[in-house]
């Protein structure tokens, strides 16, 4: 192989390994704004049952307490499995794309040492 191409595909390996980190930030960006949707969601029921409570007699038992309680668990169960989700997704790509970049930053400085790995990469002819 011509060290040239060495070179050439480096940069290749380092443009996806940069790409695939885009991915990872927008992978963070939408997961960010899932768990604020999730938490506005949790919060307005919670001040909804607040609301219809205001106009009750405080002593008087609220029959649906449990449920409620059961309700916000399994919101919050619910936005902590999608984050959980969202950060795996993550921590894969942020993996691939760090092995792809270091990966063709080695290739990129093997095709600019001159006579570098002379048996299996030919030098490049000035």
């Amino acid at each position: 192989m011509h060290q040239a191409w060495v070179n050439v595909i480096g940069l290749g390996l380092d443009f996806l390994g940069f790409c695939l980190l885009l991915r990872e930030w927008w992978l963070a960006v939408f997961n960010e704004d899932l768990q604020l949707q999730m938490e506005e969601g949790l919060e307005r029921q919670r001040q909804m049952r607040q609301f219809a409570r205001a106009h009750k007699d405080p002593a008087e038992r609220n029959p649906y307490a449990e449920l409620e309680r059961m309700q916000d668990e399994s919101a919050i169960r619910k936005a902590r499995a999608a984050h959980r989700t969202a950060i795996g997704a993550r921590k894969s790509v942020f993996i691939a794309a760090t092995a792809l970049i270091v990966t063709g930053f080695v290739l990129q400085l093997l095709g600019t040492v001159p006579g570098c790995c002379e048996p299996l990469i030919t030098p490049q002819q000035i």
